[in-house]
């Protein structure tokens, strides 16, 4: 328990230090590409590859993941505006992110968090009642 504790401790202890800014899809896409080039699934398991980049698309896309399971009303859209199942993952999201920002190419400078809302919109549309 000890050693996990120091393991994550020294994973996150690096991501404390940056200034607080938004980050841009350019950044969140480079930063989930290099997770997702380097990621090993076994199972529910998930082993990120070594390196500041990956950790980072993975920390980030966890406040997603918060997010997107946050509702306003019992079988609602999130409250990012998308409606994904119980059984998406991280990566699921992720996929959904990067595929969507390559495929957009001329809004790699805006600020991540306005060209993700959009692609988990795209992705898990919300049926209409």
């Amino acid at each position: 328990m000890r050693l996990a504790l120091f393991a994550f401790a020294a994973a996150i202890l690096p991501l404390l230090g940056t200034p607080a800014h938004a980050i841009t899809t350019k950044d969140l896409l480079r930063q989930c590409e290099a997770l997702e080039k380097g990621a090993v699934v076994k199972g529910d398991s998930v082993q990120l590859p070594a390196g500041r980049e990956p950790a980072m698309c993975w920390y980030y896309m966890a406040a997603v993941q918060d997010f997107s399971a946050t509702v306003e009303e019992e079988g609602g859209a999130s409250v990012l505006g998308s409606c994904p199942s119980s059984e998406t993952t991280r990566l699921d999201l992720i996929r959904a992110f990067t595929k969507y920002a390559r495929a957009h190419r001329n809004d790699l400078d805006v600020r991540a968090s306005a060209v993700l809302i959009q692609a988990l919109a795209e992705a898990y549309r919300c049926p209409t009642r």
